[in-house]
């Protein structure tokens, strides 16, 4: 097994289970935190090193942006050059009634693409609740345009025990963002009852 030396930066519910699962599967994890985060004492106890998040994204092969989109901007351009590397983007852009927003690019994973220029944007982790990383009922749906960042990105949802789900292009990225929208609506309103996501289902002919 080839070990993925990765740093997430946003440490919240997002960036905590992925952490879990990938250390899990014998990864090597960073949390880029500033000094003082709170934050901290959740990393520790999953095993995670810690380290400031420009330093943390140069080391890592895989960036994982895990941020609240009104932090996403910033937080990248505070990374410093990624060109080259992957960056994972499970952000979603929503406005303060958690709808879903239209960034000037015309989609978070577009727009993520531009502030990082050079960097290999995959839009993964995005359609379901983070609770639910982990569970080999779901699949998980993932775009981006470089063969091989996909090819590495497949390969760490698998490790999380989930299925990976290629479904195109980073211009596709939008459509998981309001995958995710129709996601949180239908959990706040408590429209479904119970864990719930959305798979790919194909019907026997």
């Amino acid at each position: 097994m080839r070990i993925v030396k990765i740093c997430i930066h946003g440490f919240g519910n997002v960036g905590s289970a992925l952490a879990k699962l990938w250390v899990r599967a014998g990864h090597s994890v960073e949390a880029g935190l500033r000094p003082g985060s709170r934050h901290e004492s959740t990393a520790r106890s999953l095993g995670v090193t810690i380290n400031e998040p420009a330093a943390g994204a140069q080391k890592a092969e895989v960036n994982v942006l895990a941020l609240p989109w009104a932090a996403v901007e910033e937080g990248i351009r505070s990374f410093g050059p990624l060109t080259g590397k992957i960056l994972i983007d499970a952000s979603n852009p929503l406005d303060r009634d958690l709808s879903v927003l239209k960034p000037p690019a015309g989609s978070a994973g577009l727009q993520v693409a531009e502030w990082a220029r050079g960097a290999h944007v995959v839009k993964a982790f995005n359609t379901i609740g983070a609770a639910l990383y982990g569970n080999e009922t779901f699949d998980a749906l993932y775009c981006g345009d470089d063969k091989a960042a996909l090819g590495t990105v497949h390969r760490l949802i698998a490790d999380t025990g989930m299925r990976p789900v290629f479904v195109g292009p980073l211009k596709n990225a939008g459509y998981l963002e309001h995958i995710a929208g129709l996601w949180i609506d239908l959990t706040l309103n408590a429209r479904v009852d119970g864990a719930f996501g959305f798979n790919l289902v194909k019907a026997a002919l």
